[in-house]
C-alpha cells in the first residue's frame, strides 16, 4: 500500500469522524441545554464549596449542615446580583418558548426520576427521587463571575451593616463612659448655679453626640468623622465651662484641669487611634456574630434607645433576613480573614479585602470544578459517540476496508474534503456546508442490506451444532462491535480535533503532490 493511498484513506476516515462529531456535538449541546448540565454542575459546585469540600457520613450533624447549605444556596441564587446573570429574552414569543422549554425540562426530570426509582426498587434500595435543581427558577446562570459571588456572600450576610451596628453599639457605650466621667466632675463645683449650667450644657452635648451617632448609623459619616465631631463637641463643652462657670480661681482651675484630663484619656494623639481600633469590630468578630443571632439583637438593643426610630427598624429588618451561617462556611471565612493580616484603615477596607479573598477562593474552586465537569462531559461524549456509531453503523474496520477497496468512493470523499477545507477557514462554516451538501457524498455508513452483507457476508455463516440453522460468524459480530467502539471514542474527540487533523493531513498530501 503506497503512501498516497494511505493518505487518501486517512482523509476519508478523518472526514467521516468529523461529520459524525459535528452531529455528536449538536446532540450533546442540545442535551446540555435542555437539562442545564452546566448550570446544575455550577450550583452543585457552589454547594460543595459552601459545605467545605469533603463530608463524613458518620458526622451526626451532617444532615443539618446539608440542609443549611441547601437553604443558603437557594438564598444566594435568589439574590439580584446572581439573578441578573440569567438574562432571558422578552416578548410573547420568547416567553412562550421559555414555557415550552421549562415544561420539557420538568418532564425530562420526571421521566428520569421514574426510571431511577424503578431501578432502585429492583435493587432493593430506598427510593431516591431525581430532583430538578431549578424547580423555582428553571433557567439559571451557567457562569458566575468571582466578584459577583463574593459580593453576594457579603451582601447576603450584611457584613457592612452588621459592622456598622456593632460600632454604633460601642459608640453608645463609649459615649456613656464619657458622660459618666464628666458628671463625676460636678462634685468639684461649689456654686449651685454653676452645677446647673454644667448639667444643662452636658445634656446639650449629649444630644449633639446622639445626632452624630445617628448620622453614623445611617451611613452619613465615617467613624473617624464621628469621633472628630464628638471631640469638637467636648472641646466646646470645656470652652463653655471656662467662659460661664463662676467659681473661685483655684476651684475653677482644678475643675477645668479635670475636664481636660478626662478628654485626653480618649482624644489625645496617642489614644485616639486605639479608640478607633476598639470601636470597630474585627472581621472574625462579625463572622462569630452572624453565627449567633441573639447576640446581634443584643447589640441592636444596646445601640438604640428609641425602638421606633427608622434606623432601629432598618437594622432589625436586616438582622431578621440574615440566613443561618453553616459551620463549614464560617470556618472558611475565618481562614480567609486570617490571610488579610494587619488591620486596614477602616472596616470597609477590610471587607473589601475579604471580598478579594473570596473571589480568589471561588475562582480556584471553580477551576477545579471545571476539570470535574470536563471529565464528566468526556464520559457523556463517549456514550453519545458510541450510540451514534451504532445508530449510523459506523464500523471503523468496515470504513477502512471500503475506502481501501473502492477507488471511486475514496477519491470522491478525499476530493470533497480537500475542497471544503480549501474554501472554508472555520469549523462553523464547515458545519453548515457539510449539513447542506452531505447528500452529495455517499459515506460507508448505514443499516441498508448491502452494507450489512458486506460487514457479515452470508457465505461466512457458521452452523450451530445440533441445530439445522446457520448464523453469522460471531467473530465478525465481535469485529463490528469493536469497530463501533473505536468509532465512538473517535467521535467523542470532538469536531475541532478532527478538523485540525484533517487540515494537517491535507497539507501533507499537497506537499507530497508538489514533489
Amino acid at each position: 500500500m503506497n503512501l498516497p493511498l494511505v493518505v487518501d484513506i486517512a482523509i476519508g476516515i478523518i472526514f467521516i469522524y468529523l461529520t459524525l462529531s459535528l452531529l455528536s456535538s449538536e446532540i450533546h449541546e442540545l442535551i446540555t441545554t435542555l437539562l442545564q448540565w452546566r448550570a446544575e454542575h455550577l450550583r452543585n459546585s457552589i454547594r460543595v464549596l459552601l459545605e467545605g469540600g469533603g463530608k463524613s457520613e458518620i458526622d451526626p450533624m451532617l444532615k443539618q449542615r446539608e440542609e443549611e447549605v441547601q437553604v443558603l444556596t437557594d438564598r444566594l441564587y435568589s439574590h439580584p446580583l446572581i439573578r441578573s446573570l440569567n438574562q432571558e429574552a422578552k416578548g410573547n414569543l420568547a416567553q412562550f418558548n421559555r414555557r415550552i422549554s421549562d415544561a420539557v425540562i420538568s418532564g425530562v426530570y420526571e421521566v428520569l426520576s421514574w426510571f431511577l426509582n424503578f431501578f432502585n426498587r429492583l435493587r432493593g434500595n430506598p427510593k431516591a427521587t431525581l430532583r430538578n435543581p431549578f424547580t423555582n427558577h428553571t433557567s439559571c446562570p451557567s457562569h458566575i463571575p468571582p466578584e459577583t459571588f463574593a459580593s453576594t456572600i457579603l451582601e447576603t450576610f450584611q457584613m457592612s451593616e452588621l459592622g456598622r451596628l456593632v460600632t454604633v453599639s460601642r459608640l453608645e457605650k463609649f459615649q456613656q463612659r464619657q458622660v459618666s466621667a464628666l458628671l463625676k466632675k460636678e462634685q468639684y463645683l461649689q456654686d449651685p448655679e454653676s452645677r446647673r449650667l454644667m448639667t444643662e450644657r452636658l445634656k446639650q452635648m449629649t444630644r449633639d453626640w446622639n445626632k452624630t451617632r445617628q448620622e453614623f448609623a445611617e451611613g452619613g459619616i465615617s467613624l473617624s468623622a464621628a469621633i472628630d465631631r464628638m471631640e469638637n463637641s467636648l472641646n466646646g463643652y470645656i470652652g463653655y465651662c471656662e467662659q460661664f462657670i463662676r467659681e473661685p480661681d483655684s476651684v475653677k482651675t482644678f475643675f477645668l484641669y479635670e475636664l481636660n484630663y478626662a478628654k485626653d484619656r480618649y482624644y489625645n494623639p496617642t489614644e485616639k487611634p486605639r479608640i478607633l481600633e476598639t470601636l470597630r469590630p474585627t472581621l472574625n468578630e462579625l463572622i462569630d456574630l452572624v453565627q449567633n443571632k441573639p447576640r446581634i439583637y443584643q447589640q441592636l438593643e444596646a445601640a438604640f434607645r428609641d425602638k421606633n426610630s427608622p434606623t432601629y427598624q432598618g437594622f432589625k429588618t436586616v438582622i431578621d433576613h440574615i440566613p443561618d451561617l453553616p459551620e463549614p462556611l464560617q470556618n472558611s471565612l475565618k481562614a480567609l480573614t486570617d490571610k488579610i493580616g494587619t488591620r486596614k484603615a477602616s472596616l470597609e477596607d477590610e471587607i473589601q479585602e475579604l471580598q478579594t479573598q473570596l473571589e480568589t477562593w471561588f475562582d480556584r474552586s471553580m477551576a477545579r470544578a471545571s476539570g470535574v465537569y470536563r471529565r464528566n462531559a468526556r464520559g457523556i461524549a463517549i456514550l453519545i459517540g458510541f450510540l451514534i456509531a451504532i445508530a449510523t453503523n459506523a464500523d471503523t474496520f468496515f470504513m477502512i476496508d471500503s475506502l481501501s477497496q473502492n477507488t471511486l468512493l475514496r477519491e470522491t470523499i478525499s476530493d470533497y474534503a480537500q475542497t471544503e477545507v480549501a474554501r472554508t477557514q472555520n469549523l462553523d462554516e464547515v458545519k453548515r456546508n457539510v449539513r447542506d451538501q452531505l447528500d452529495d457524498v455517499s459515506l460507508p455508513l448505514g443499516w441498508n442490506e448491502s452494507i450489512r452483507q458486506q460487514q457479515i457476508p452470508p457465505e461466512q455463516s457458521v452452523q450451530i451444532p445440533g441445530l439445522n440453522r446457520e448464523i453469522g460468524n460471531p467473530l465478525l459480530y465481535l469485529k463490528r462491535l469493536l469497530g463501533w467502539l473505536i468509532s465512538g471514542i473517535a467521535i467523542s474527540m470532538g469536531a475541532s480535533f478532527w478538523y485540525d487533523l484533517l487540515r494537517k493531513v491535507i497539507d501533507v498530501k499537497n506537499t507530497g503532490d508538489k514533489r
